[in-house]
């Protein structure tokens, strides 16, 4: 054994150059595999830092929401089946202040039975509490942040205030959950405080997550299910009602991530990417290692005229690979710590939630694959030599084997740019389409400025960094309220509403087709899509719509506007007029260059004239652009890997034509001395390698369009995929792979014929 080892170590040693493009080679591959495929491990791994998680299941209405006293009442109705059950609402990010400190938490809404149900540690306080609406709960991090340098048990009774209005009693702090979540939060606070608020009840309201823990969840669900209707009965009246739909089902809490189709689909692209780049590498390696077959079959025919057994020269090249791999995972260890902000960045999470002891079979699968495939076919080629036959026909050129491992390297190439070019392309389109309205800008802001719109209009015009002013009631790049709209003959459709004041339209310059705009609560504008879903085919201005019990009249039909990214698709809008005697309070103001520092001294200025509340204005833009924030990172992803397959493919390419080269240095001078010319003699060589190439990089193009093709089927909105996008990708790859070979060949073709002889 340490003999082979001995061997092992004077070959790499012996042929320096060409085990340094191995490492980095194989350093490549690794890095970009490992963090593709630990990125679908962790993808996989949501919720289950949840004790017994299989238990625990997701009721689901429409969507994964149902009506708030749901969970209570499977509590009290299923004891047998149901060991607990909670009840939550995400309410996104809130302000705190700690004194004079803000807070940006994660926060919900949740009753007592939250951290027995998920089996989240509490680690200070009852969770009995959780039934007072003035008490906060808060996680351990958020904890650590406002103690002080004291214990945990310190946070115990402080106050944390409400947007700088209504304070709050810390009563409890809970372990962090996992990144591995969707449901993020740094602060509980109790579902009583909702309620009170006449929030939540049977029959509206369905914006509540229920979950439950079934005992048994195997025969407990079918039986559960099967008598929810009988249980409704109970609450709501008219549950048996035909025409109303209340269809409860329970999906497992495990699921609830990847039953996302978004999710689903990233989690087969980085696989699908994952496995290209490791295949490569593999087969760059054994491209690279078998190259070598003719130098070194003199060296294997010595060892095994000394007594070496088929199984010891195949146990020594697995030991050349094992220590190229070994050197590799260090170098890839020190890359992934090296550059650890942006491997985070990509991957969306911290290093220390990336690689976990539970996760750590996924570097070791990955590992152990490109251990099999780069270290056992080559091996397995070098040790069936016949001894006999060392010297004489392995010595020849033998193209056979070469020729699809370098066919592999083309198509892995050409895929993966090809799929970039899609990436980017839809990318672009994302960040610059026509949103309908001009955000450039605008900022946002909620204040109520007494009840009269025109007071809060003058206060902001007056302000030297003000061009222009709007109001409305929600923000508009989070999609506005859902609403279920009556247009008439028995037919309803779903769609967003959202009140305004008459100057948001032209400020936010959306573009009115018919009509004029609202000047009055009893006014409405709607956009194209409302008008066609309704299949309005006469004059849409003039109709009325019962709107929470009030008639309202369409005044005017807008172009249509997103209201959302480009996952969703365009949908109905309508804009109820506010009245010039109510203010929204959701202030939306376009500032004038400089517009960072305008912003800046804007709420600066709010801070001033406003120090006992938070206002706090922000960019529009900016938010827009967070929508796409997972795109960006699979962007990049793409982009890194594209890199790495592209230098691999060149190295396997360099050294493929270095081979060829060796093979054909007499051929080439004596064809020079027959009078074949520099060109002739790249020719031949470009020739022979466009063969393989060309078959290579249309079989790529394809994949990467149907690849490309499977991944926009996310968006509502995508890039139309040209023929010619992929025309140059192909050129592209086919130019790279010529200049290569000219560059690989040119000092053999333009050597002296006699030298080249004479060295023969």
């Amino acid at each position: 054994m340490m003999r082979h080892f001995y061997y092992t170590i004077q070959t790499l040693l012996h042929e320096r150059g060409v085990n340094i493009i191995k490492i980095i080679s194989m350093t490549l591959g690794i890095f970009v595999g490992i963090l593709l495929f630990s990125c679908v491990a962790f993808q996989l791994s949501y919720y289950n830092f949840c004790p017994q998680s299989e238990q625990l299941y997701v009721t689901y209405m429409d969507g994964p929401f149902t009506y708030s006293p749901f969970s209570a009442a499977m509590r009290e109705n299923f004891p047998k089946e149901v060991e607990d059950a909670t009840i939550l609402r995400d309410m996104g990010t809130n302000v705190f202040y700690n004194g004079n400190v803000r807070l940006t938490e994660s926060t919900i809404y949740a009753d007592e039975h939250l951290f027995s149900t998920l089996g989240l540690k509490l680690l200070i306080g009852k969770a009995e509490e959780l039934t007072r609406p003035d008490v906060l709960f808060i996680s351990r991090s958020l904890a650590e942040k406002i103690r002080e340098g004291n214990s945990l048990e310190s946070v115990i009774g402080k106050t944390l205030s409400v947007d700088r209005k209504e304070p709050m009693s810390i009563r409890g702090v809970f372990e962090d959950m996992g990144e591995n979540a969707d449901i993020h939060f740094d602060v509980v606070v109790p579902m009583s405080k909702l309620w009170n608020l006449a929030r939540g009840g049977w029959g509206y309201d369905i914006s509540y997550m229920s979950i439950i823990r079934f005992r048994d969840p195997a025969k407990d669900i079918k039986a559960v299910e099967a008598r929810i209707p009988d249980m409704l009965k109970k609450y709501m009246a008219d549950s048996s009602n035909k025409k109303k739909s209340h269809r409860f089902s329970f999906r497992p809490f495990l699921e609830y991530h990847t039953a996302d189709p978004t999710v689903r689909l990233m989690i087969l692209m980085m696989s699908v990417l994952g496995i290209a780049i490791l295949l490569i590498a593999a087969f760059d390696y054994v491209l690279i290692a078998v190259s070598s077959l003719a130098r070194r079959a003199k060296s294997i025919g010595v060892h095994k005229c000394c007594g070496a057994t088929d199984n010891s020269i195949f146990r020594m090249f697995l030991t050349e690979t094992a220590l190229v791999l070994f050197i590799s995972v260090l170098l890839t260890m020190l890359l992934i710590f090296q550059f650890r902000e942006f491997v985070e960045e990509i991957a969306g999470i911290r290093l220390s939630s990336l690689f976990t002891w539970q996760t750590l079979w996924v570097p070791l699968t990955v590992l152990l694959v490109v251990f099999i495939l780069a270290g056992a076919i080559p091996a397995s080629i070098f040790a069936s030599i016949p001894v006999t036959q060392v010297f004489r026909r392995y010595a020849e050129r033998k193209t056979s084997w070469k020729r699809p491992l370098l066919f592999i390297q083309f198509a892995g190439m050409t895929f993966i740019l090809g799929f970039l070019m899609v990436v980017f392309c839809q990318y672009h389109m994302a960040m610059n389409k026509d949103l309908g309205y001009n955000p450039e800008r605008v900022v946002m802001g909620w204040k109520k400025l007494g009840s009269n719109r025109q007071n809060a209009k003058s206060f902001f015009m007056n302000l030297p960094m003000v061009e222009e002013h709007g109001v409305g009631q929600q923000a508009i790049w989070r999609s506005w309220s859902g609403e279920v709209f009556n247009v008439g003959e028995g037919r309803t459709i779903k769609g967003r509403f959202e009140w305004i004041g008459d100057d948001f339209v032209p400020m936010m310059k959306i573009q009115i087709l018919h009509g004029k705009n609202v000047t009055s609560p009893k006014e409405a504008l709607v956009n194209e899509e409302f008008v066609r879903r309704a299949g309005w085919t006469d004059e849409p201005i003039g109709k009325q719509l019962s709107i929470w019990g009030k008639e309202v009249t369409i005044v005017g039909v807008m172009k249509n506007f997103s209201v959302q990214s480009v996952y969703h698709p365009q949908y109905p809008v309508l804009l109820l007029g506010s009245g010039s005697d109510s203010n929204p309070g959701l202030h939306y103001v376009r500032l004038k260059e400089p517009f960072d520092e305008n912003l800046k001294k804007l709420n600066a200025l709010m801070a001033k004239t406003f120090p006992t509340e938070d206002v706090v204005f922000y960019s529009l833009t900016q938010k827009l652009d967070e929508q796409y924030t997972d795109i960006t990172r699979f962007r990049n992803a793409v982009l890194l890997a594209s890199i790495s397959i592209f230098f691999i493919a060149l190295m396997g390419l360099l050294g493929y034509v270095g081979d060829e080269i060796r093979f054909c240095r007499k051929e080439i001078a004596i064809r020079k001395v027959n009078g074949a010319d520099t060109c002739g003699i790249l020719k031949l060589f470009s020739a022979n390698v466009l063969w393989t190439a060309l078959p290579a990089v249309l079989i790529g193009a394809g994949l990467a369009y149907w690849i490309g093709m499977k991944w926009l089927e996310q968006f509502s909105e995508s890039v139309n995929l040209s023929i010619w996008l992929f025309a140059g990708v192909i050129a592209f790859v086919l130019v790279v792979i010529l200049v290569c070979v000219i560059l690989k060949a040119w000092e053999v073709a333009n050597e002296n014929p006699v030298n080249s002889i004479a060295n023969e």
